[in-house]
């Protein structure tokens, strides 16, 4: 992904400090306005909890605007709670039009006191690779129109990131957004749910609006008085997401009697929860394995050395080769804290993790019979080898 040209002219300074919003902006809100209240609440709320306040400014935020209603109730309760935020909206160039939905989006915000730009993406250039850790958008049923969707995607997150430094990064998916995460990774055959704070890259995303619903974002911008953008995309249920929203969720509410969504918002926020502790002892068993594999590995090497000085060889004639990564079995855990280690040690040194592979290697630990080693992409192969997981170049090591 690169960023091109259309940077609107707030000034590089700005950017940097990050807070160019006017203090003395007068209230652009009315007096009653629940939906709009509901949004400026969870984002104090989630701010709370990150500990990000409106009156340090060397907090601010980056938040990213799209020009929809939901982040553009964002933006506004930004300006209200007197946050320090730099709004930038990506211009993806996918769509007829699409610069001046951002362009509209940037001016509106700037109506209200926050200071913003409009960064153009290149799509041509390779956006980035999946992580497991963003289950955000979707992809759509066609495989060609689900490749542009995540590297669109990456490429958004990416610009963000070039922008936000160390900032942390502002987004807007709401309730509903996460009951279809949910869904959708249940079809994927894995549960997923967004978390309140993740990291994408080394970068800090906050979704301060998980706990109200898109129907808040909706009213909160009819409140204001703002003609928010509808994203085209979003009544093509080629894509799955969309689907889900428009057939999907309006049978589970006619099955149920009522409000689908929250109940599945809810299971979401349980399974964010679940997972949020089991990344905790998936850390520790991680490290507590790569410990155990470092403490034999040490005690080998002075076994050799001792071998080597009865021997009367010359170490700098014979030099040893990196014995390769591995993970002590014994100390990964039961099955759920074992995969998220394994996934964890995977990405450390660039292997590729999906549901495929982590059951691959699964069965390497709980259904071993000799089976050969288990392909992780980029030339690698996890292998068992002695009670160890060991993570061999395919081309080079041989895995027994």
């Amino acid at each position: 992904m690169t960023a091109r040209g259309g940077r609107a002219a707030d000034g590089d300074s700005e950017r940097r400090g990050g807070a160019a919003q006017n203090k003395s902006v007068a209230p652009f809100w009315p007096r009653r306005s629940p939906h709009f209240l509901r949004v400026r609440t969870a984002l104090r709320d989630a701010l709370n909890r990150q500990g990000i306040t409106g009156e340090n400014t060397s907090a601010a935020v980056i938040l990213a605007v799209s020009g929809g209603p939901d982040s553009l109730a964002l933006a506004a309760a930004a300006a209200a709670e007197k946050l320090p935020a730099h709004v930038v909206s990506v211009d993806h160039q996918l769509q007829a039009g699409s610069r001046e939905v951002s362009d509209n989006a940037i001016a509106q915000v700037r109506r209200w006191g926050l200071s913003g730009e409009v960064v153009a993406v290149d799509l041509g250039v390779a956006a980035g690779a999946a992580t497991t850790s963003e289950p955000e958008y979707s992809e759509p049923n066609h495989s060609a129109t689900g490749n542009l969707e995540a590297a669109a995607r990456h490429a958004r997150y990416r610009a963000l990131c070039e922008v936000a430094g160390q900032r942390p990064i502002l987004v807007a998916h709401t309730g509903d957004d996460q009951a279809e995460t949910l869904l959708l990774g249940l079809l994927r055959g894995k549960a997923a749910a967004m978390a309140e704070n993740s990291d994408y890259q080394g970068h800090t995303i906050v979704r301060p609006l998980l706990n109200i619903r898109r129907a808040d974002t909706v009213g909160a911008c009819r409140e204001l008085g703002v003609d928010a953008w509808d994203d085209p995309h979003n009544s093509q249920d080629a894509f799955r997401r969309v689907a889900i929203r428009q057939h999907v969720l309006p049978l589970l509410d006619e099955i149920v009697g009522g409000d689908a969504t929250a109940p599945l918002q809810q299971a979401a926020n349980l399974l964010r929860d679940d997972d949020t502790y089991l990344q905790t002892l998936a850390h520790t068993a991680l490290t507590e394995s790569v410990a155990a594999e470092n403490s034999h590995r040490e005690r080998e090497h002075h076994r050799e050395q001792h071998r080597d000085q009865r021997q009367h060889r010359d170490q700098h004639q014979q030099p040893r080769h990196q014995k390769p990564p591995r993970l002590t079995i014994a100390t990964l855990g039961p099955a759920p804290v074992a995969r998220r280690a394994i996934a964890a040690f995977l990405h450390q040194h660039g292997a590729r993790v999906n549901a495929s592979v982590l059951a691959a290697i699964m069965a390497l630990i709980d259904d071993w019979h000799g089976q050969g080693a288990v392909s992780v992409g980029n030339g690698l192969e996890l292998a068992r080898q002695a009670g160890t997981l060991v993570l061999l170049h395919s081309e080079i090591d041989g895995a027994t």
